[in-house]
Parts: structure tokens; C-alpha cells; sequence
């Protein structure tokens, strides 16, 4: 080989080394542990559900990410801790309130740090004058992961109760 052939082979080796044509493959991440996630998740849901039944506001409250969105059904959307708060007070104030929670499925990121959650609720308490009602619906709750911690970020639910005068 001459001298000067040698002179366009350096460039060419360092190029393709530097592109990754070195004959080495990047690593692939490690798939995330769904199941170690999901159990994260049924944990904080077992708090949330603890919390609920105890009428407990601050434990519940402290599930949420301090950027957290609160949807209620029939009333209006909460976007911070204190109006969290406030909708929760409202919500657990109802006369013989009993809340039962059935998860469906979880929809866990590739990246394993956003969880969302859907399920069902059934709900008994009592109306204004005392009479029990009844009431079946859905849920969907957003959990992320915040300082190693589950957090909610999105938390909404509605009835399956059609509105009087429209039937289904």
C-alpha cells in the first residue's frame, strides 16, 4: 500500500466508528416489569380506596401529583391540591356513601412511567331527603412517577345513568 492511500483510510475507519459501524449493536433497553408496576399501581389504588372509605382528605389528597386535573362527574374540573381538596370534602360529605372500585385493565408506557388505569365503580348513598340511590359507572385514572413515588396526574369518572328523558 502507498503513503498516500493511507491518508483517505484514516478518515473512512474513524467515520464508520463513529457512526456505529464498528460491528457493536447498540444496547436495547430491558423491557419495564409490568407486573412490579402493576402491583405499584394496585397498591396506591388499595390507599386510595382506604382513604376514600376512612373519609380521610389528606391521605387522599397526598396520592396526587401537585400538578394533578380532577374531573368529576357533575361537577367542576380541580387542578390544584387545595381545590382536590375541596371536591373531595364535597364528594365524601354524601350521606351513606359507599364506593367500590373494580379495576379492568391497565395501560402501562414503554418506558414504564406513566400508567393508565381503567375500571368500573358501583356507588350507594343516600339523596337529600334520605332515599338510597344507586349508581354504576367508569373510570379513568392517569398515575405517573414523581420523586420514585405513583402519583395520580389525571383522575376522571361518569355515570352509565342515562340523563332523565333519554333512554338507552
Amino acid at each position: 500500500m502507498r503513503p498516500h492511500d493511507v491518508r483517505w483510510m484514516v478518515p473512512v475507519v474513524l467515520v464508520a466508528v463513529l457512526a456505529g459501524c464498528s460491528g457493536t449493536q447498540p444496547q436495547a433497553k430491558p423491557p419495564v416489569d409490568q407486573a412490579a408496576i402493576g402491583a405499584a399501581i394496585d397498591s396506591v389504588e388499595t390507599a386510595w380506596t382506604g382513604a376514600c372509605a376512612a373519609r380521610d382528605t389528606t391521605l387522599l389528597v397526598g396520592l396526587y401529583a401537585d400538578d394533578a386535573h380532577v374531573f368529576p362527574a357533575n361537577g367542576p374540573r380541580a387542578e390544584s391540591k387545595e381545590a382536590i381538596r375541596q371536591a373531595w370534602v364535597g364528594f365524601l360529605s354524601t350521606p351513606g356513601l359507599d364506593l367500590k372500585l373494580s379495576p379492568n385493565a391497565k395501560v402501562i408506557s414503554e418506558a414504564g412511567d406513566l400508567v393508565i388505569d381503567l375500571g368500573t365503580y358501583e356507588m350507594n348513598a343516600k339523596d337529600a331527603k334520605g332515599k338510597p340511590t344507586h349508581d354504576v359507572g367508569k373510570y379513568v385514572t392517569a398515575f405517573k412517577k414523581v420523586n420514585g413515588e405513583w402519583k395520580i396526574v389525571v383522575d376522571t369518572w361518569n355515570t352509565d345513568t342515562p340523563m332523565p328523558g333519554q333512554g338507552h
